[in-house]
């Protein structure tokens, strides 16, 4: 395991989740008809997408529902002084339940163990504007416009970043005391 929260915990992908991950992008249609000009993903582009993504040094990851052991999204990152989170989907039927904020929320928790000082992604603007509305909610601000190559295809995107806090550390010791 990666990290967790109370209902959800995130873990390395391996080749027997590729079926799970598929269904997941093959559930978020518009995003893959805007991102990839195509409906469906194979199970060779997911598994082709994986290794592009461990060379790179990402984790990829998928999230698992604790009461149900059910696979229900992915995320990829790669951590340094400034996190890159790549990718962060879950499947459709778990949007606009928390499901998103609530591991976006853990991860920063995470990457602050690794004294990272910030996190970085970067948002398709011609896709779906909520997408935009949910960093900003996040605490991401807008940095620069750019261009995305994905795949095949250019897309019009926008760098956002969020500073995040250290952590306090604390006297241990002290902690036991009281």
């Amino acid at each position: 395991m990666i990290f967790e929260n109370k209902d959800f915990y995130v873990d390395l992908l391996e080749k027997e989740d590729l079926k799970d991950i598929v269904e997941i992008y093959n559930s978020n249609i518009d995003f893959l008809k805007n991102h990839l000009n195509t409906g469906t993903v194979t199970y060779e582009w997911m598994d082709n997408e994986l290794e592009t993504m461990k060379k790179a040094n990402f984790y990829s990851c998928k999230i698992i529902k604790k009461n149900t052991n059910e696979i229900i999204g992915l995320i990829d990152f790669k951590i340094g002084k400034e996190t890159y989170l790549s990718l962060l989907m879950v499947h459709k039927k778990y949007k606009n339940k928390g499901v998103g904020k609530s591991i976006y929320q853990s991860l920063e928790k995470y990457v602050k163990l690794f004294k990272s000082n910030c996190i970085r992604i970067d948002v398709v603007t011609n896709y779906d504007k909520n997408v935009i509305d949910f960093w900003s909610r996040n605490g991401f601000k807008n940095i620069k416009e750019i261009q995305l190559n994905w795949g095949d295809k250019i897309l019009p995107a926008i760098i956002m970043k969020k500073k995040i806090a250290k952590i306090q550390m604390t006297n241990i010791a002290e902690e036991k005391v009281q």
